[in-house]
Order: structure tokens, then sequence, then C-alpha cells
């Protein structure tokens, strides 16, 4: 016998070993659950660090992988899910729940939660469908229920919402969903009372419960019971101190009762309370700027940061607020501290791109793009970056590759706010505001809540003289926020440009009353007598205005502007010089001194002024162009030049900077100064389509040695490439006067087709034809650039020309 079973002791039985065997394979099985986890895990916090430094692509391979673990595990699919949704990249979100609901018939939770995204993004429809979906695999379940519930109210189709409401709440009265469903409903009927009575006998029976108190909350400020509202905030602050939420919403309330002194006293308790939570802090100067001053709230972050150093949200926070300041220095130093401290890690790549887009601002182009490169090296689906280069195509006046980047990002990540906002910018630079308006409609379907991007989307419609979609806009946005200011004061701008004058000053007051901390509504006021003509009558509002926010450039501007128009000058230099007393490092103060001391003729005063901006803010180039134009008025040309070349050093080529100081030297018959200027320029920018566009241009017309004329024909290959028609223009212009006219007719026909309308390519086009021999298409598009009342450079030629084509 080869096996013989015995009871030796020594030996296995054969129900011992199967069950060793069964134990053994359990425990392989663990295991192999085990690694699944670990490495799903893995995976998931490689995942969120990608989101973190910006390389959304990377991230999403990645959260892929950790699927792909495990395909079939659908609790991992919803837990990656969960983790994506805290990330706030709420498309992939939809994705991966919408491939859990497809790949499980009967998954509850995926449609719960698919229906609850579409319900707060406004896509009410696709809700309906996720939710009925849930109801007919669980029709007795009451989160689905009050689900259903809450979106046929935002259907508008209250009684259906009630009868869902009042049968979940038959069925058991003490259903806290249920009970908040019929409540919200109760109030939106206008029964206020009933609404909060039944919220008041539901939290005596749950006196923990924060919701039902939380909505109560909400009723109470329906009903503008202030006290009511505070006394029961207090309570939840009581029952979830660390909750930072709660806090805002009580420091929200005060601001809504025009109390700042309590609104600030809440957000400072919590800074205190909450010493871990750095949105606290950051909330807290938020709040200083938009009430106080930026000045306070500065004082306020420094120390702050001194204190916690390995905050960088508060550190980036830091140096949003000097950017906005305009310390250039301060941010520069912020920004590049942590760069050094901490790379490579999500937070030197943030620092990099903030401070690329510092560098943006600044006109620091070539600084910009190296950061920019540095990150895409690392990181090349860097979001941040990605969308960063499309802006410096833009500064470039590349429109078409600033486009072609950003529609690359979002065939990737087609919610992209960011990059579908740019995009937008991008068309309305182009002057194509049809594609502007459709990405712009495009964040606000998924997005409806976004009140910056429906007033942008308003300010086109305004533009381009569709009033009645921008009226339309506006009611959608009071629908969302009943007390937008943001709405009013796009209410007040449309009155304005109606010159229905009463109305905007209706709207002003009502600014006013409600946000009685904020000088907007008296600045509207002023800006709609000064409109209808009424200088003096604008006064009033403008220094109530200033009164409330000293450092506001605007109202201080159509001020003195008012003065002088009113022949006041000597008032227009007290109210500067007050200003300037107790705001010494105000450079637009000095500036706007500058002005007004040129226009009464006091130039002395007038060049120290601007001298002390020039002093305060190096950089900014308006003061240094005032100056030289003082110098010009003075005949010192040469003092011009020296004014206008120490700005363009000091601003890194600002364009208005070297156009003047340009203008100087061809007034002066210097051609090749200029030539060398642009040169520089271009030297000191390569990418620039807008510096290799004046050398060309500029050569063009009054280069004479054969140095430059090569020179410029080295650059033409971008200026031809772009899907700009103005630079196009100017390259086959070039050719043509070289000779070279077939391929300068080849270049036009692309820039005609880009802007049909544009004479003056039509008489380069037809210029070119006659120099082919093409005498029929010659009359063809001299004709068309004659049209016109207006003469332009050439319009004499394309005439004598139109005479000789018979």
């Amino acid at each position: 016998m080869l096996f013989q079973i015995t009871n030796h002791p020594t030996r296995w039985s054969v129900k011992r070993c199967a069950r060793n065997l069964l134990l053994l394979n359990l425990l392989g099985f663990l295991d192999a659950c085990d690694y699944s986890q670990t490495q799903r895990s893995h995976y998931i916090e490689e995942g969120k660090r990608l989101y973190q430094t910006g390389d959304i692509e990377k991230a999403k391979r990645v959260f892929d992988k950790a699927v792909a673990v495990e395909p079939a595990n659908i609790t991992a699919h919803l837990q990656i899910a969960e983790e994506i949704s805290k990330l706030g990249d709420m498309q992939t979100v939809i994705g991966h729940y919408q491939a859990i609901a497809n790949q499980d018939s009967k998954q509850l939770n995926a449609r719960i939660k698919l229906a609850n995204i579409m319900m707060v993004s406004g896509k009410l429809p696709d809700a309906e469908k996720w939710a009925k979906e849930a109801l007919a695999l669980a029709a007795d379940n009451e989160e689905v229920n009050v689900l259903m519930g809450g979106i046929l109210s935002a259907q508008n189709n209250t009684d259906a919402a009630i009868v869902i409401a009042e049968r979940l709440l038959k069925k058991n009265p003490e259903d806290v969903s249920a009970i908040l469903l019929m409540a919200s409903l109760t109030a939106k009927t206008g029964d206020s009372a009933k609404a909060i009575s039944l919220l008041l006998q539901s939290i005596a029976k749950q006196p923990n419960n924060v919701g039902l108190r939380l909505l109560l909350v909400d009723v109470y400020m329906q009903t503008n019971a202030i006290t009511k509202a505070n006394d029961m905030l207090m309570a939840v602050i009581e029952l979830e101190p660390k909750q930072l939420s709660h806090r805002l919403r009580l420091a929200k309330l005060h601001l809504a009762a025009r109390q700042i002194d309590k609104a600030e006293d809440v957000l400072r308790t919590a800074s205190e309370n909450l010493p871990d939570n750095e949105q606290a802090k950051m909330q807290l100067a938020e709040f200083l700027v938009a009430n106080r001053s930026p000045e306070v709230a500065l004082a306020e972050l420094i120390p702050m940061v001194e204190e916690t150093p390995d905050a960088y949200e508060l550190r980036f926070k830091l140096a949003d607020l000097q950017m906005a300041q305009h310390n250039s220095a301060e941010v520069e130093d912020i920004l590049t501290e942590v760069i050094e401290q901490t790379q490579p890690s999500p937070h030197a790549v943030t620092a990099r791109n903030k401070l690329a887009q510092f560098y943006l601002t600044q006109n620091r182009v070539e600084d910009a793009k190296k950061l920019v490169k540095t990150n895409l090296v690392e990181y090349p689906d860097n979001t941040d970056a990605l969308i960063i280069k499309a802006k410096l195509a833009l500064a470039d006046n590349n429109i078409a590759e600033a486009i072609n980047r950003l529609r690359a990002i979002l065939a990737k990540q087609p919610g992209n706010k960011r990059a579908l906002n740019l995009l937008s910018n991008a068309h309305k630079q182009n002057n194509d505001s049809i594609l502007a308006l459709e990405n712009l409609q495009k964040i606000l379907e998924s997005s409806p809540q976004d009140e910056d991007v429906r007033i942008n989307a308003i300010d086109l419609l305004l533009k381009t003289g569709q009033l009645k979609q921008a009226e339309e806009q506006l009611d959608v946005l009071f629908k969302l926020n009943p007390n937008s200011k943001n709405g009013l004061e796009t209410l007040a701008k449309i009155y304005l440009v109606q010159k229905q004058w009463e109305q905007t000053r209706q709207i002003a007051k009502d600014i006013q009353i409600r946000f009685a901390g904020d000088a907007s509504g008296f600045y509207m006021e002023g800006l709609s007598y000064q409109a209808e003509g009424k200088f003096e009558k604008s006064l009033e509002p403008l220094i109530i205005a200033l009164r409330i926010k000293p450092q506001a450039a605007e109202p201080l501007s159509q001020l003195i502007a008012a003065y002088l128009v009113l022949k006041q000058p000597e008032k227009a230099i007290s109210k500067l010089k007050e200003t300037i007393k107790t705001q010494p490092e105000n450079f637009f103060a000095y500036n706007l001194s500058g002005s007004v001391y040129r226009k009464i003729n006091k130039l002395g005063e007038a060049v120290n002024a601007y001298h002390k901006a020039i002093e305060i803010k190096p950089g900014w180039s308006e003061p240094y162009r005032n100056l030289a134009l003082i110098q010009q008025m003075q005949k010192k040309s040469d003092e011009a030049i020296t004014t206008l070349t120490r700005g363009i050093n000091s601003s890194n080529s600002n364009d208005e900077l070297v156009d003047d100081l340009a203008q100087i030297h061809h007034r002066h018959g210097e051609y090749d100064k200029v030539i060398a200027l642009y040169e520089k320029i271009h030297q000191n920018r390569p990418d620039s389509l807008i510096a290799i566009n004046n050398l060309v241009s500029y050569t063009t017309a009054y280069g004479k040695e054969d140095g430059q004329l090569v020179r410029a024909g080295q650059l033409l290959n971008p200026l031809l490439q772009s899907e700009n028609s103005f630079l196009i223009d100017t390259a086959a212009w070039f050719l043509y006067r070289q000779g070279q006219y077939e391929q300068a007719r080849d270049a036009l026909l692309k820039a005609e087709t880009l802007n049909s309308n544009y004479r003056i390519s039509q008489y380069q086009l037809g210029m070119a034809y006659f120099k082919i021999g093409d005498k029929i298409l010659a009359k063809q598009y001299l004709q068309k650039s004659v049209n016109g009342k207006i003469e332009f450079n050439g319009f004499k030629e394309a005439k004598e020309t139109l005479k000789l084509c018979g």
C-alpha cells in the first residue's frame, strides 16, 4: 500500500490535512486581499500627490491603475471616486460613478451619488434620471426618496415633493431627512412660521442634530430674525466647536447685518481656537482685506506665517496679498524661499507656477517661461503650468497657439473651468464673441452658481449689444442669489448704458443700504451723475466712497476729474495732498498729482510728482510716460529719451514705453536707432511675436542697410505661421517690398481668410496681383480697399494703380 492512514501522532489525518489546507488557502486569500488593498492604497496616495502638483492627467492614469488592481471590486471603485471628489475634480468623479453604475445595474450608492452631483450642478434632468434608477432599486429607501423630493423642489414641482415628504413622515415621524425636506418645502411656500415650528419641535426631541439647527438658521435669516439666527448658530458652534464652516456662517451673518466688528471677532476667535486650521487664518486675512485694509491684513498675516513656517498655504496667501499690493520684492522673496526650501515637492511646483504668473503680470516673460519650463520638465501634464504657457502665448499676441494649447487641455479635461475661462478670453481677444460666450456657458452649465463667470458673460453680451440676453442672464443670477452685490452692480451698469440715470442711482442706493461697509454703491452713484453731466452732484458720493475705502484708485481718479471739469484744480491738489499725507506710498496719487499740475501748467511740481511715483513704483510705466511727455513739451528730448530708456529697463521692456521711445527717434529721423531698439527688445523677448512684428514692420518701411533687411527676412516664419491676420500681413508686405510677389500674395490670401474686412490687406493683395500681372484680381481687391471713407497709408497708391488696371 503506497499510502496508509493511521492515527500515529506524527502523521496527519485526512481531516486534519484538509482543515489545514483550507486554512492555508484562506491565509493565501487574505494575503492577496491585503496585497491588493495595499497596492490600491499606494496608487490612491500617489494619485492624490499628483493632483496636488497639478499633474492631473498622470493622476488620472494612476487612479485608473488603482481601479485595475481589482476591476470587479465595486467597493474599491467607490473608495477611489470618494477620494477624487475630495480633490474637487467632479468631472472625473462623475466618470467613475457612471462606470460603476454601468458595471453593476443594481449598484444603489453610485446612482445616489450621481443624482446628488447632478442636482448640485443644476443638471436636473440628469439628476432625476439617476434618482429614478435608484428608486427602481430601492423604492422605500429614505435617502433616495428625500433626494427625489429635493430634485422635484428644484424643478419647482413643490406639490409632488410635499407628497414624498408627507409619505416619509407618516412612515417615520422622527426621520430627520424627511423633516428637513418638509421644513424647507414649507418655508419655500411662504409659511415660515410653520417651518420654524416643525424644526423647533424636532430639535427639542433631537437637540444634538446640527442639520436641523442649520436649516432653522436659514429660515430665521429669510424672516430677518437675525438675533434668533445668531443664537442658533452659537448653539451649533457649541455642539461642533472644531467645525470651521459654522463659524464662517456666523461671520457671514454679522456681515449681512453690517456688524463688521462682530464678524471680525468671530473669525479672530476661530483663528485662535483652531490653531492648526490654516483655512481659519486665511479666512481672517481675506476678511481684513475686504473690510479693513490690505495693510491691516498684512500686519495680521506676516506673524502667522512666521509662527507656522510649514503652513505653505498661508505663505501662498501672503504672496497673493503682497501681489495685490504690488509689493514685487516681497512676492519674489516669499515664493523663491518656498521653492528653495521644498523642492522637489508639490509646494515647490505651486510656488514656481505662482511666481511665473507673477512674472507674467510684471512683463517678465522670459523669467516666467523658465519657471514654466522647469515644471513641465518634471511634470509634463501639470495643468497650472500648461495654462500659464497658454497665457504666455496670449501675452505674445499668439492667439492661435494659446487657443490650441487650451483646446489640448480641454480635450483631456473638458470641465476645466480655468482653461474654459482663458479660452473665452482668447476668443474675445480674437474678436470672436460667439465662441467666447460659448465657453463661458460651458462653465455655467456645470457651475451655475459661479457669479464671476456669469458677470463676465453679461459684460460680453452688453459689449456686443445683446441687451435682452444680458438681462436674462442677470435674472438667473438674482434667482440663484437675490442679494448678489455683483448682480446689482451689473444691473446699475446696464441702466448706465441705457442712460437711465434715476434707475442707476436707485440701484446704487440699494447697494449702499445692503452693503454699508462697501464703497461701490457710492462710486456708482457718482459715476451716474458724471455720465449725466452733473459733476457737482457727483462730488459727495465720491467723497463718501473714498472715506469708506481711502486707498481705492477709481473714486479718487473720478473725484479729481470732477474737480478739473468744474475748474477747481486747487481742490484737486488739496485732496491729493491729503491722500498722500495719510498714504505716503500711494504712487497712484503722486502720478495723478503730476497730471493735475501738468494741466494747470505747473510743470516743475508735475515733474517732482512723477519722480516720486517712479521712486515708489519703479516698475510702473505710467509715470515714465507722463514725465517724458513734459520733457518733450520743454524741448528736452535727450532727457525724455533717458527717462523712457530707464522705464524700459525697469519695466521689463513695457511695450508702451518702447513705442514712445521709438516715436521720438522716428520724429528725429533716427531710423537706425528705432531698428536697433526693436532688435534689442527682440533679443530680450525672442519668442514675442509682438517684438518680431515691430522689428520686421519698421525694417520693411525704413531699413536701408542690407544687414537690416537680411535680419528681418530671417524672422518671417513665426509671423507667417501664426493665425493672426495682422502679423501675417506684416511678413507679406516685407516679401512684397523685396520683390517676392507670389510669396506675398500667398501670405496675404491667408491673412484675408482670417480677416476679410481689413482694407490694408486688400490694398496689399491688389498690389501683389498687379505686380504678378493679374490686373483683374488686382482691380477687384484694390477697389475693395478704397471703398471706405477713411484713408490709410497707401490709399493714394491704391487709387493710382486702380486706374492702370483698366
